[in-house]
C-alpha cells in the first residue's frame, strides 16, 4: 500500500463510549495486513487456501516480537502500517472481548444471579458498579464488528470476513 490516504484509511474509528471502535472494514484490512506479515506454517497455509486471519492475540505477539526483533539486532523497527494495523487489531480484540462480557452478564443474570453477586465475581464494589459496568459496555457490544465466515470463504475460494450486527 502506497499514498497518504492509505494510512489514513487504517484509522477510520467510530467511538462507542470513551473507546473507538475500528470500522469492520479496517479490522478486515488490519488482520489481512497482519496474516501477509506473519503468517508462518499451518496458520500461512490456512490463510493462503482458506483465508483464515492469525487469531488477535497470535497476531499483536508476532508484531510486538517482530520490533523487539529489530531493535535487539540493531535494524529498523517494522514498517508504521505494520505497527499500525496491530493497534487496528488490539482494538478489534478489546471489542471482542467487551462484546463476550456482556454477553456473559447477560447469561449470569438470566441464571439468577443478582448484580450483587455479578459484583462479587467482577470484583467490583457493589451492585450499582457492576450494572453500571454492563451499561457501559452493552452499545460497544451492540458496534458492527468483523468476523471470520469459514461458510463464506469455502464458497469463495479466497477467505472473506462478513460484518456482524
Amino acid at each position: 500500500m502506497n499514498g497518504r490516504g492509505d494510512h489514513v484509511s487504517w484509522f477510520i474509528f467510530q467511538h462507542v463510549g470513551d473507546l473507538p471502535i475500528p470500522s469492520p472494514e479496517t479490522v478486515r484490512a488490519a488482520r489481512s495486513h497482519l496474516a501477509c506479515r506473519h503468517a508462518e506454517g499451518v496458520a500461512e497455509l490456512l490463510w493462503q487456501e482458506h483465508g483464515r486471519p492469525l487469531p488477535d492475540v497470535d497476531a499483536i505477539g508476532k508484531s510486538i516480537a517482530a520490533v523487539r526483533r529489530a531493535q535487539d539486532a540493531g535494524e529498523p523497527t517494522p514498517p508504521a502500517m505494520d505497527l499500525a494495523a496491530a493497534l487496528v487489531v488490539l482494538r478489534a480484540a478489546r471489542q471482542d472481548m467487551d462484546r463476550l462480557e456482556v454477553a456473559l452478564l447477560e447469561a449470569v443474570g438470566e441464571a439468577g444471579l443478582d448484580w450483587e453477586a455479578i459484583a462479587a465475581g467482577l470484583e467490583l464494589p457493589d451492585g450499582a458498579a457492576a450494572r453500571k459496568r454492563y451499561e457501559e459496555l452493552r452499545p460497544r457490544a451492540e458496534a458492527p464488528f468483523d468476523s471470520f465466515d469459514p461458510q463464506a470463504s469455502a464458497e469463495s475460494g479466497r477467505g472473506t470476513d462478513t460484518d456482524n450486527h
